[in-house]
């Protein structure tokens, strides 16, 4: 990774900002298309990021979401071996931190209802803010806690569906009329419910700078990313500043979609 940085650094210098950044993502993309495995994080269990990967983007300080999602089962983990849903609180606490409950309903007598909910709790940090010529850099953990009772953050039992720890990367460009996110994160697992091969993922956000602020909506987003196994492709929008919006097609087959309600307690 550091070695990576170097090389980065080095490109910016020598060939200038845009040009460095821009064979930043063509190894960044190279990278994302050897991996294998899921990964469920992010704006599916209610914490800001891409559709289903990490990102270093933060929400203004005191930003509280209030919403949930309609999960496809091949979105969650084998314990869920049909569709479902979850709903969440966000709160960012501070311009660099912030942390988020999900529960995600599941049958636990496999009596063919929902009669229990899964609770996991996100948080993340901004390690570091972005400049203009290295991008931001944020640490995180999904699913921290856990009801094992030896160790409240082991991943050897209890539940821990959705457990990941990971250090994800943002860059934000402007092009002529759009501004363009670029983004990849390292992620590592902490749950004995799924498997990991290959930790990288990350992706591209596209927004038409004409449609970022209208009397109706803003924040038109197009998302493209690549999720440790899934090719994914969504947008997001807010409708009256305060209604937000998600729907994105999970390997071209499977649909998933989302919505909170967003407001400013400070």
């Amino acid at each position: 990774m550091n070695r990576f940085f170097i090389i980065i650094s080095s490109l910016c210098e020598r060939s200038g900002a845009l040009k460095g950044l821009w064979v930043s993502f063509c190894f960044i993309t190279i990278l994302l298309f050897i991996n294998f495995n899921p990964l469920v994080a992010q704006t599916t269990l209610g914490v800001k990021g891409l559709l289903n990967s990490p990102t270093a983007q933060f929400s203004p300080e005191g930003t509280v979401k209030i919403g949930g999602n309609f999960l496809n089962t091949n979105m969650t983990p084998d314990k869920w071996d049909y569709n479902t849903f979850n709903f969440f609180l966000n709160i960012t606490f501070f311009s660099f931190f912030e942390a988020a409950i999900n529960n995600t309903a599941f049958d636990l007598h496999d009596r063919g209802k929902f009669d229990n909910v899964d609770r996991s709790i996100s948080v993340r940090l901004r390690a570091l803010k972005e400049g203009r010529y290295h991008p931001a850099i944020a640490i995180g953990s999904n699913d921290l806690l856990t009801s094992n009772k030896t160790s409240l953050f082991s991943g050897s039992g209890g539940n821990k569906y959705f457990g990941s720890h990971y250090i994800a990367l943002s860059k934000s460009i402007s092009a002529g009329p759009f501004d363009l996110g670029l983004h990849t994160a390292y992620n590592i697992l902490s749950s004995r419910h799924k498997s990991l091969d290959n930790p990288i993922s990350g992706g591209i956000s596209i927004s038409p700078k004409a449609l970022s602020s209208t009397r109706f909506f803003s924040d038109l987003s197009l998302i493209a990313e690549y999720d440790t196994r899934n090719i994914n492709l969504g947008s997001s929008m807010m409708v009256f500043r305060h209604l937000y919006f998600q729907i994105f097609i999970q390997d071209f087959k499977y649909i998933c979609f989302g919505a909170h309600a967003q407001f400013n307690i400070f």
